[in-house]
């Protein structure tokens, strides 16, 4: 006599393998994308704070060799050296350059430059929206 087949099934462990996979992949792949999420992010604050720092550079480098750049000329730069290699940073980027009004440091001319960036979403089919990076520093021009 032959065992009944819901017996055989209960005791075949074939295929096993293949439907543990199916419920746990989607876990796996969800912590793999949100962790290239969080590298991308860490990398593009990086970005936005050297991109800071060389526009404050090339700013006062201008200011040092009499060209006296406007507010708007720091703001253009800022955004073409974001998008110039090695930054590459995409056009979700803006540059804010404001005056000082009482600056903190005598003979100098002081903007406050603040960049905000968004990095670009890997993980779409999870609904999740990269949040908005911000950075500020200061940028002091010196009168000689």
């Amino acid at each position: 006599m032959s065992v009944p087949f819901c017996k055989r099934l209960a005791g075949n462990e074939q295929g096993s393998t293949i439907v543990e996979f199916a419920i746990l992949a989607p876990v796996f792949f969800g912590i793999f994308f949100g962790l290239i999420q969080i590298g991308i992010s860490m990398q593009a604050y990086n970005s936005i704070r050297g991109v800071a720092s060389d526009t404050a550079r090339w700013a006062v480098v201008e200011y040092m060799n009499q060209r006296e750049p406007t507010d708007s000329d720091i703001q253009d730069k800022g955004i073409a050296i974001a998008q110039a290699a090695p930054y590459m940073l995409n056009d979700s980027i803006d540059v804010v350059v404001t005056p000082v009004a009482t600056t903190r440091i005598h003979g100098t001319h002081e903007r406050t430059m603040t960049i905000t960036y968004t990095p670009p979403d890997v993980l779409p089919f999870f609904d999740f929206v990269s949040k908005e990076q911000k950075f500020e520093r200061p940028i002091f021009m010196i009168d000689e």
